[in-house]
């Protein structure tokens, strides 16, 4: 990879970081656009620019979430049906998106 394609997953990061459908599915896919080899860098690099995302947002909005206590127990909420739904189909989601060729 080079340093144009990491910018380009950054901003494809960026922008639909926020958009209600997967930001790893579009990281998926403008790699596979790019021509870029399933590599294990690769999978490393695209974990790494979530993570950077989303530890961007709990620094954002650390005060806000213990200011309001009810925002913050509704967060909390909503992590529970999504934990459930990825521990169920981890296999399925790793097969199917990180170990076939599409």
């Amino acid at each position: 990879m080079n340093f144009i394609q990491s910018i380009i997953l950054g901003v494809v990061e960026g922008l639909t970081e926020f958009l209600p459908i997967s930001s790893t599915f579009h990281l998926i896919v403008t790699s596979r656009l790019l021509s870029l080899p399933s590599s294990d860098f690769i999978k490393l690099f695209e974990v790494v620019i979530q993570s950077g995302a989303i530890f961007a947002l709990v620094f954002l909005y650390l005060k806000t979430l213990f200011q309001d206590k009810k925002l913050l127990m509704n967060v909390i909420y909503s992590f529970i049906p999504t934990g459930l739904v990825a521990f169920s189909l981890h296999n399925v989601i790793k097969t199917v998106f990180f170990e076939n060729n599409l």
